[in-house]
């Protein structure tokens, strides 16, 4: 089970932090949704980083970092074992935010894995020392 959510956290990772590396205009696909002709359907949003969007950047990078930081807290001692499902939930939803922001046919497969996530954290109750067996 440690390497389904482990693929779960990586996967969701990557989508999150595909906004800080854009495809070229017009070839969004469902493994990298954000392109660089990518625009928040708000208003109040200001497109991605390098158009220098700070919302976007900033809950990518809490996703992202925050994901990545998960997926190392299933085999590292060094993130406490108690922070652990915080930082799942916390970075889940700045992804769902993200994704919320740029909602289109391509945010919905890491949606869906976000909400996998938070399934397995808060009605699962997915522990690291659960998921490391011990």
């Amino acid at each position: 089970m440690r390497y389904l959510v482990l693929a779960l956290l990586l996967v969701s990772a990557h989508f999150a932090l595909t906004p800080f590396a854009p495809s070229p205009a017009g070839s969004a696909k469902f493994y990298w949704p954000f392109a660089t002709d990518s625009k928040p359907w708000v208003g109040f949003a200001d497109g991605l980083p390098a158009q220098s969007g700070l919302l976007t950047a900033l809950l990518a990078g809490l996703a992202g970092l925050g994901l990545l930081l998960a997926a190392m807290g299933l085999f590292w001692n060094g993130i406490p074992a108690a922070w652990w499902p915080a930082i799942v939930v916390v970075s889940a939803v700045a992804s769902i935010l993200l994704y919320a922001l740029y909602f289109g046919a391509w945010a919905l497969l890491p949606l869906v894995l976000d909400l996998a996530l938070l399934w397995g954290v808060l009605l699962r109750h997915w522990t690291v020392a659960g998921l490391r067996g011990g």
